[in-house]
């Protein structure tokens, strides 16, 4: 027998070292902020964290075979290295060209305003934004992948009070690029209003330019969440401009985490996303209508959970029909 979870399930300590507040709106924890309090980072002011995922692919696209592989061992340190400074390192060796995550130093001299010096995610897209432990699905989606600016090398800032959030950032641009390869720099801000714990709207928007070419690119995003913890219905607009094309792109995505009378499976989250991106160019093997569905069994929260997800492509474009499957632990 299947019953509802507990409401106001909090999350659990993530690769960031961060524990969500009781009580607040998911969107105000993201991405996840270090603790300002000094208690958290242990009697030395050091503290480290462990996320593994292990993945299994299979794919039914033609020339392709199915894997499996290791897709993150992520390393998290977090530090108290002065009274207002703190530190923030993340590495996965996984990926030995490409090693470094969030990694940052943050000066918190202010209470409602940090500044943040180094490799933070840029603020556009809810769930680029979010932890990868936590996401419900076994990988962000496609939409997320195209318009969200991830992990960008700059300067950000960040305004927290009880309700709103409010971020700024002016970086290199082009994801993790250590140098620019442009004479221009990516501006992006984010403004979100979470009057409910289970209930938050906001907006998002980057300007800039890529590459050596000095590309435009142009990102406006609309986000909004219903529900807390680990059941919610998550919804992002996007409308983006790369040079002269114009692109639209949505997400709607739903899950419900259900405790069970199974000792060894506390927890069972059903998944269910559909995803959409529509070109102004015409090429439509590069647009795309897709539709996830799956679970997420949830062995011991977030620190332990084998999530099972099935692609199925509507339009035959980038995407092919897919099962990925995924373990992932953290401590």
């Amino acid at each position: 027998m299947i019953r509802r979870a507990l409401a106001g399930t909090t999350a659990g300590i993530c690769i960031a070292g961060t524990t969500a507040v009781s009580g607040q709106a998911p969107a105000l924890n993201a991405p996840p902020s270090l603790p300002t309090d000094s208690a958290a980072y242990g009697s030395d002011g050091f503290r480290l964290a462990v996320l593994m995922q292990v993945r299994a692919d299979f794919t039914e696209a033609a020339g392709e075979s199915s894997t499996f592989f290791l897709r993150k061992a992520e390393v998290g340190i977090r530090a108290r290295v002065a009274p207002w400074t703190h530190l923030l390192v993340e590495l996965d060796p996984v990926r030995p060209n490409d090693p470094f995550r969030r990694t940052y130093l943050r000066l918190s001299h202010i209470s409602w305003l940090h500044l943040k010096l180094g490799m933070e995610k840029a603020p556009l897209g809810l769930e680029e934004l979010l932890s990868s432990a936590r996401i419900p699905f076994v990988d962000r989606s496609e939409v997320n992948d195209r318009y969200a600016a991830a992990e960008e090398v700059g300067v950000h800032l960040e305004s927290r009070w009880e309700r709103w959030l409010a971020q700024f950032s002016v970086t290199n641009g082009g994801r993790r690029l250590l140098r620019d390869d442009n004479d221009h720099k990516d501006v992006a801000a984010r403004l979100v209003w979470a009057p409910r714990p289970d209930f938050s709207i906001g907006a998002a928007g980057l300007r800039g330019r890529a590459g050596p070419s000095e590309l435009e690119r142009r990102r406006y995003s609309g986000e909004l969440r219903l529900g807390a913890g680990d059941s919610g219905v998550q919804a992002e607009l996007y409308s983006a401009r790369d040079g002269a094309v114009r692109s639209h792109a949505l997400y709607v995505a739903a899950f419900h985490a259900m405790s069970t009378d199974f000792g060894a499976i506390p927890q069972i989250q059903p998944v269910v996303r559909y995803e959409r991106v529509d070109r102004d160019d015409g090429l439509l093997a590069d647009e795309l209508s897709l539709i996830t569905v799956g679970a997420t069994l949830l062995l011991d929260g977030h620190r332990s959970k084998l999530q099972v997800n099935y692609l199925w492509d509507l339009r035959e474009g980038l995407q092919e029909n897919a099962l990925r499957v995924q373990y992932q632990v953290e401590f």
